[in-house]
């Protein structure tokens, strides 16, 4: 059944009053009536847009599921690709993709099953341990986590909205659940070798933008935390990060105010001294590997201050809920909080990858140089696409009808420089052309020995019987695409189009051996 969120009351019109006409009294009254009447509109329309996003949710889900019925009885589907100024490939399709939502990832299958041999079986217990979220262990260790969950498996399969809802409480349910299916039709077919099967398998780079960072500069101390070099469990960076922000956050928390917090004439300093230690406090003992996550995944993909704080909020409000207290009324806190939670991570991850962040700036460095000759910021990729960021000053005009008025967006490129996007973007936006090219790559080396491929950027799929042919070709076309110089190619492309431009030293290189890739078994996991 259908529900919604119980949308308190919108509180009644404030009766209009001269605030220069009352007494110290009246004033404060005033004030404090006007605080709540704000904080119930605020609430009843926090609810409100609650039951709108749900809506949304749901036409959304049946968009989804209305695609694939149309679909269903095709014995093959084919979905077009485009390809971004960056060279990054993505789905045309609105709705039903695998760049979609666990729902779509679910629904869809390979066209061509095969079977699963000597190790499918095994590849598919590991997939379903990522899809739980029990991806820090080794690999043998997933598969046990499957064979030790094999009673909720099979409930999954013969019951899913029985007693036994085990699959609903994974990371990605929908995706869990048919796996659930496969690795029980396998073992009940008496052969699990012969099964033939359709069902996709993931392996994700481990922090995939740390991971090309880390091979740029050949740091050897940022390629361990992200599964470059060997290792018998794989690395956790977002672990690292954590307990250097949990570490940070308790001292913050535990500090004395040396000020009375009450008084009125509070010094500037005494003001951010108190903001800090009030945020440290309310986000002490919530924060865990989930809360820096995305803000780490994100931070070399240039995500800034604003868009840190809210992925980190969205977490925090969940575990404030989880404890009891009334999210809406305590906003202002949150929002300072998670302000202060987003800065320190971002601190964190500066000082914690070096090699990273000196490759971040010096790429940053060069950007600043070209737009600060109005020219926009180019390159040609590893694959030999040509990169042109499209950032401009667009201007919008307002076009006046009888019925409405329009707004229209000119986006020519004769339009000048957005020179400060051109010199923030240039960093994420080299990235993403780097991890196009590696899976271009793999994609091109998979067609030739006859393997099904498909990815989601850092996420490459294949048949369960072919993810260790699938590791080998991804690991041969990341050691090749960086045995390329391609920093000092890039510095030397720049000095031959922009010779008035004398442009910094390319860093210096660590001592990260590329041929440990080969054999780090969760460079991709």
């Amino acid at each position: 059944p259908q529900v919604d969120y119980e949308v308190p009351p919108l509180p009644e019109r404030m009766e209009y009053r001269n605030f220069d006409e009352l007494d110290g009294e009246q004033k404060k009254i005033h004030l404090e009536e006007f605080r709540s009447h704000k904080d119930a509109a605020t609430k009843h329309f926090r609810f409100k847009q609650k039951n709108m996003d749900l809506h949304s949710l749901r036409c959304s889900a049946k968009l989804k599921l209305m695609q694939a019925k149309k679909f269903m009885d095709f014995q093959e589907i084919f979905f077009p690709y485009n390809v971004d100024f960056r060279g990054r490939a993505y789905p045309v399709p609105p709705h039903l993709s695998i760049v979609g939502s666990d729902l779509c990832r679910a629904l869809l299958m390979f066209a061509h099953p095969k079977p699963l041999g000597p190790n499918g079986l095994y590849w598919l217990k590991v997939h379903l341990a990522n899809l739980a979220g029990a991806d820090k262990m080794s690999f043998d260790g997933r598969a046990n986590f499957a064979d030790e969950n094999m009673k909720s498996i099979r409930a999954a399969v013969d019951d899913p909205f029985g007693e036994d809802r085990w699959w609903m409480n994974l990371d990605d349910p929908f995706q869990g659940l048919a796996t659930c299916h496969e690795i029980v039709n396998a073992i009940d077919s008496g052969d699990p070798e012969s099964y033939m099967c359709s069902l996709p398998v993931h392996m994700d780079g481990s922090c995939n933008g740390l991971q090309h960072y880390a091979a740029l500069g050949r740091d050897k101390v940022g390629g361990k935390a992200v599964n470059l070099c060997i290792a018998d469990k794989p690395q956790d960076v977002y672990i690292g990060v954590m307990h250097e922000v949990i570490r940070r956050v308790a001292l913050d928390a535990e500090e004395m105010l040396d000020f009375d917090e009450n008084k009125i004439d509070l010094t500037k300093q005494e003001k951010e001294q108190l903001k800090r230690v009030k945020s440290a406090r309310l986000v002490n003992g919530l924060i865990d590997r989930g809360v820096v996550k995305r803000t780490v995944m994100t931070s070399v993909y240039g995500v800034t201050y604003i868009g840190a704080r809210n992925q980190i909020k969205e977490k925090i409000e969940e575990k404030l809920e989880e404890k009891g207290n009334d999210i809406d009324e305590m906003e202002a806190e949150i929002n300072l909080a998670c302000g202060y939670l987003a800065a320190l991570t971002m601190e964190v991850m500066g000082q914690l990858f070096i090699g990273a962040r000196q490759t971040m700036n010096w790429l940053t460095e060069c950007a600043r140089l070209i737009s600060a000759l109005g020219q926009p910021v180019a390159f040609i990729s590893p694959i030999g696409v040509p990169v042109v960021q499209p950032y401009r000053q667009k201007r919008p005009f307002t076009v006046v009808t009888l019925l409405q008025n329009i707004v229209l967006t000119n986006d020519s490129d004769t339009l000048p420089l957005h020179r400060s996007r051109q010199v923030s973007a240039f960093p994420p936006n080299y990235v993403h052309s780097l991890d196009s090219s590696h899976m271009l790559l793999t994609a091109v080396e998979m067609k030739k020995r006859g393997l099904y491929f498909s990815a989601v950027h850092d996420s490459y799929w294949t048949h369960p019987c072919d993810i260790e042919e699938m590791n080998v070709i991804l690991r041969e076309c990341f050691i090749d695409l960086y045995n390329i110089p391609l920093l000092e190619d890039l510095k030397k492309m720049w000095e031959l189009r922009y010779p008035s431009i004398t442009f910094p030293e390319v860093p210096a290189r660590g001592d990260l051996d590329l041929n440990d890739v080969r054999s780090a078994p969760y460079f991709f996991q």
